[in-house]
């Protein structure tokens, strides 16, 4: 092997251990979906008109952070990954310029531990691989793979995007509820015509203190907060 050659596979080696890795996914976005529940009668005989429920609501994610708002934009949620994988939570009453802080322990203390993971990606991985795929296809730019299953006896049809990690549309269907939850936007986070609001001049408390602060005018609200669109429902 002559001087060139070698230098050639010096190159692509070194070109392999920079590149990034094929997993890697566009993490910084701006999103809109929309969230549909509705009841499913399993009696043929019931003629009772079962509405749907439809909740519009924003998403916005980096590597570190995932926020959602509601379609009025007065609540929101905000999962912060720390350096050490630890995970923080906000609830965001933007109408009162006013955030909770929860701690780590926290959030454990109450049975909420959080999976980053399922945040970031908005639908349980370990459910998504128990899927079986059922073809591809392109959402604009984006490819498009449709899996389909049922899991501890509730069925999913998922159209997922690799490239973002995050779903086109999923359908969960169990024993009497349906529930379609839709992306209709995608930007760029950067390029995204819908900001996040500015929390920085916000009142802020935490968890921890609330029995100290029972007649802060916010707290008697607190357990009224079910938590917006696609999330409450995990």
């Amino acid at each position: 092997m002559n001087l060139t050659r070698i230098w050639r596979y010096q190159l692509i080696i070194m070109i392999l251990f920079l590149s990034p890795c094929t997993h890697a996914f566009t993490t910084d976005v701006s999103c809109i979906f929309e969230t549909t529940e509705q009841r499913v009668s399993v009696d043929q005989h019931d003629e009772h008109d079962h509405k749907a429920r439809t909740n519009k609501w924003y998403f916005w994610r980096t590597d570190k952070e995932v926020e959602v708002a509601n379609a009025e934009r007065s609540f929101g949620e905000k999962w912060i990954k720390s350096n050490q994988q630890n995970v923080f939570y906000q609830a965001l009453y933007h109408k009162k310029n006013f955030l909770l802080n929860f701690q780590p322990v926290d959030l454990a203390l109450l049975g909420k531990k959080q999976n980053w993971e399922n945040r970031s990606r908005l639908f349980p991985q370990v459910i998504l691989k128990q899927l079986t795929k059922q073809g591809s296809g392109k959402f604009n730019q984006y490819q498009v793979v449709n899996y389909k299953g049922i899991v501890s006896g509730t069925e999913y049809q998922v159209a997922w995007l690799p490239e973002v990690q995050l779903p086109l549309r999923v359908e969960k269907t169990s024993f009497n509820k349906k529930i379609i939850t839709e992306l209709k936007e995608i930007y760029p986070l950067d390029k995204s015509p819908y900001k996040r609001s500015n929390t920085e001049k916000y009142e802020d408390m935490d968890y921890a203190d609330i029995g100290d602060n029972e007649s802060h005018p916010i707290v008697s609200q607190l357990q009224n907060n079910s938590g917006v669109g696609y999330f409450h429902h995990h």
